[in-house]
């Protein structure tokens, strides 16, 4: 004869097996929520701008030679877009029609970073973190940069470094500082190659060396405190020329090998 259920043993029963059903069911949801994020047919970008010289001195682990001693070097990056061929020869087509303007770019394969960055070149880091974006696929031949005012004191950009002039022996301070927006077209002669379901390490150098190779700066003029100012009110003409060299002094390409140099 068969003995009688007991009613308690038959609700911990069924009670676990529900439990067990709701487990595998979020598992399960888990799990194809996790291959919505994860879409393979985008490509992945991982942004950082840092400064390079072979010939002046950064104020970090990155030191090579003696010049001029760069302690500060802050971009306020509020852009950054990377342009493919198709959307350049759409813009040129755009241009040599007549009639009302009409714009060729997608500002979803276009625009990756958009805000307000405060990157330290000499550190190589941002607040807040440029992070890892999606992006389509495909060939890109420029990276646009837009600067904006938004460091300290409404600046776009701010350089500090110290000199030793020609027959003196205490260093002079610099500080150069511009709050213009200012918009940079870095150009690769190869282009940028992003495939799909790949992290692309992408790399924007600033060469140092180059920003003020051409300034005579025993020329410019000496603020009460011994400091050599050039912005907007001091040294006004030099502006224009540094600025100048910030475009030529600007590469980029991808560093798989995190050495902090650009791929051959």
């Amino acid at each position: 004869m068969k003995k009688p259920v007991n009613d308690k043993f038959m609700k911990i029963s069924w009670g676990a097996t529900a439990f067990a059903l709701l487990v595998i069911a979020g598992l399960a949801a888990t799990s194809c929520n996790n291959e919505d994020t994860n879409n393979p047919t985008m490509a992945q970008v991982d942004l950082e701008i840092k400064a390079t010289t072979a010939l002046s001195t950064l104020n970090s682990a990155r030191i090579q030679a003696t010049g001029l001693s760069f302690d500060t070097v802050l971009l306020g990056v509020t852009e950054l877009e990377f342009e493919s061929l198709e959307e350049n020869e759409m813009e040129a087509e755009n241009d040599s029609l007549d009639g009302p303007e009409m714009d060729g770019e997608d500002d979803d394969e276009e625009v990756e970073f958009e805000g307000s960055y405060i990157v330290d070149l000499i550190s190589g880091t941002s607040t807040p973190d440029f992070g890892i974006a999606d992006l389509l696929p495909g060939v890109f031949e420029e990276i646009e940069l837009k600067m904006g005012p938004v460091l300290e004191d409404g600046n776009s950009i701010y350089v500090s470094f110290t000199y030793t002039p020609d027959s003196a022996t205490a260093p002079v301070r610099v500080i150069y500082s511009d709050t213009e927006e200012i918009e940079i077209e870095i150009e690769s002669e190869n282009g940028f190659n992003i495939d799909a379901a790949s992290l692309h390490p992408i790399l924007v150098t600033l060469n140092l060396d180059l920003l003020f190779a051409d300034i005579d700066l025993s020329q410019a003029d000496v603020d009460a405190d011994g400091v050599i100012r050039i912005n907007q009110d001091s040294n006004t003409d030099l502006v224009e020329m540094i600025t100048h060299q910030i475009e030529e002094g600007m590469e980029a390409g991808e560093d798989d090998d995190d050495d902090d140099e650009i791929d051959d």
